[in-house]
C-alpha cells in the first residue's frame, strides 16, 4: 500500500513527462478514479488516506494542500523514482487507469464524481456532508463492483 502523496507524485510525474500536466482539481479526480480502478483490479486499497466530499468532488486534503499554491494552473513537476516509490506492477495498473481518465476534461470528471447516487453525492448532497469523509466502504460498494 502507498500514501496518497506517493500516488499523486506518480500521476503528476507521468502527466508532466508525457507533456499533459494536470491541475490540482484534476489531480484530485484522478486520485479518486485510480483508487477505484486499483481496488477493482488488485482487490486491495491503493492508499488509506481519507477522501472527503468537497464542493468540486472527492478530495484527499493532504495532497490538495501540497499543490494548492498552483491554483487552477497545471502542476508541471518532475519527480525521480525514489520520490515516488511505486512498484512496477502497480504502475501498470495506474497507467491503465490514467489512460482511461486523464483525457477527460476537469468538468467531465467533476460531473462523473457528482452523479446522483455516487459516493460523493450521497455524502455531500444527501447527508449534507460538506467536507465530510467519504467512507471507503461506500466507495467500494458503489464504485468497485
Amino acid at each position: 500500500m502507498y500514501t496518497a502523496k506517493q500516488v499523486a507524485r506518480y500521476i503528476i510525474n507521468k502527466c508532466s513527462v508525457e507533456e499533459n500536466p494536470v491541475s490540482n482539481l484534476k489531480l484530485q479526480k484522478l486520485l479518486y478514479f485510480v483508487w477505484v480502478e486499483y481496488r477493482k483490479s488488485a482487490h486491495a486499497r491503493l492508499f488509506n488516506d481519507k477522501i472527503f466530499a468537497w464542493q468540486f468532488g472527492p478530495v484527499v486534503p493532504e495532497v490538495y494542500y501540497d499543490y494548492c499554491a498552483y491554483g487552477g494552473m497545471d502542476i508541471d513537476v518532475r519527480y525521480n523514482g525514489d520520490e515516488i516509490g511505486i512498484a512496477e506492477e502497480d504502475a501498470a495498473v495506474l497507467d491503465a487507469s490514467l489512460a482511461k481518465y486523464r483525457n477527460y476534461s476537469v468538468s467531465r470528471l467533476v460531473d462523473m464524481t457528482h452523479a446522483k447516487g455516487k459516493p460523493w453525492y450521497q455524502v455531500y448532497v444527501e447527508q449534507r456532508g460538506v467536507k465530510k469523509e467519504i467512507p471507503f466502504s461506500l466507495i467500494e460498494q458503489m464504485e468497485c463492483r
